[in-house]
């Protein structure tokens, strides 16, 4: 019941450090699962209760869920960080590596999955070079999570009636989450504390 009620639960200002990340974390996660598991659900119909209980499928859809997981999080924090830069709360140098380093840091927290004995470092790495090239000013939430579920579609474990359509379908569904993310976003980040903490941690 609680999952279902999360969208509409009063979210408490995002004010440290621990916090943002905690923040970060918990949102890509939903968005991630939901989009993925809604979306497979509404495609298979009927059916979608007899692939679910299939352990060759569950772990092709673990293949979905963490690849959209860690692209999801990417563009959260890549919408954090150009809030924190327009705002001013730290220097640039600051900010890009404090980022770069928090994606490694919960992409770490969690069992390397199958798919990904290799870990993570492309992503991160790709990460490293989007958060210090992108000029400053505001992000297009939209174009990044469209990139998102079209880059996640193609690892679905199946071949959906309308690859077109579908493609399209998801790829709005996390454009749309990430856009109510972004809007969470502009109420929550209270700035002035998370740029002090920033600077005065030494990054």
């Amino acid at each position: 019941m609680l999952s279902l009620l999360k969208p509409f639960l009063p979210k408490p200002k995002v004010r440290s450090l621990a916090a943002l990340q905690q923040f970060l974390e918990d949102e890509a996660a939903y968005l991630a699962q939901r989009s993925v598991v809604e979306f497979v659900r509404n495609e298979l119909g009927s059916l979608s209760a007899q692939a679910f209980a299939d352990p060759r499928f569950q772990a092709k859809m673990t293949v979905s869920r963490w690849d959209g997981f860690a692209a999801i999080l990417a563009d959260m924090i890549g919408l954090v960080h150009a809030h924190l830069l327009a705002a001013g709360a730290a220097p640039r140098a600051v900010l890009d590596t404090y980022f770069g380093d928090l994606y490694a840091t919960i992409l770490a927290r969690h069992p390397t999955p199958d798919h990904r004995l290799q870990g993570w470092d492309p992503e991160i790495a790709a990460l490293r070079t989007r958060l210090a090239t992108r000029p400053v000013g505001p992000v297009n939430p939209q174009a990044d999570a469209t990139a998102t579920g079209s880059m996640v579609f193609d690892t679905l474990p199946f071949i959906p009636r309308d690859p077109v359509e579908s493609r399209m379908v998801l790829s709005n569904a996390f454009a749309f989450g990430l856009i109510a993310f972004n809007d969470r976003l502009r109420r929550l980040l209270v700035v002035t504390p998370l740029g002090d903490e920033l600077v005065g941690s030494g990054q």
